[in-house]
């Protein structure tokens, strides 16, 4: 059995600038989305939908360390 992932976003980082959405729709699995929260910064929150396929794009895109890539157990 593969492995299994999980972006998980740090709201009080986050300053919404949605780059982690971009990275994962232009490289990853196009899990990352735009949702209807703002950040305390006045930014969009990402969400997270569908399964992770860890490529860690978000991660590296990410300006702020907001967003990290968990392994989770399947």
């Amino acid at each position: 059995m593969g492995k299994k992932y999980r972006p998980v976003i740090d709201k009080d980082h986050c300053k919404g600038c949605l780059l982690c959405v971009y990275a994962c729709e232009r490289f990853g699995a196009k899990v990352l989305k735009e949702s209807n929260k703002m950040t305390s910064m006045g930014g969009v929150l990402p969400r997270v939908e569908g399964e992770c396929i860890g490529c860690r794009w978000c991660e590296r895109h990410c300006p702020d360390f907001a967003i990290s890539v968990e392994e989770v157990e399947g």
